[in-house]
């Protein structure tokens, strides 16, 4: 994680917000403060279904790298992540179960039973 520190220099952070593809924290960050704030920027991750090898992959969307396949059940489908960031849950439509991964290790947890081929799924706040 970076933490970077700026005082009175909210435009510099709506720009780079900006260049993230932040519009919200651009929009607030336009405003002018004389306290110093420290914000934290965590790496944007994107995962990848891989339906026929039966993974799901971690891409660093920064810099396009994929990481290392993290197994699931057979045939994933969708994927949906907590809006905490922590879990990322993973249809697999071939066997009728769903995978945590925690996000921070690229661990997959246990399948979960929930039925024949699940095809979407959607987390609530």
């Amino acid at each position: 994680m970076m933490c970077v520190r700026f005082a009175r220099a909210w435009s510099v952070v709506a720009a780079a917000a900006a260049g993230l593809g932040l519009a919200a924290a651009a929009a607030s960050a336009s405003v002018a403060s004389a306290a110093p704030y420290a914000i934290r920027v965590r790496p944007v991750i994107a995962y990848a279904i891989n339906y026929g090898s039966n993974t799901v992959t971690p891409i660093q969307a920064a810099t396009g790298t994929a990481g290392v396949p993290i197994p699931v059940g057979d045939n994933p489908r969708a994927i949906a992540i907590t809006p905490n960031g922590k879990t990322a849950y993973v249809t697999d439509f071939g066997s009728g179960t769903v995978t945590a991964i925690q996000t921070a290790t690229g661990t997959a947890g246990p399948a979960i039973p929930v039925g024949v081929n699940p095809i979407a799924i959607a987390i609530t706040p």
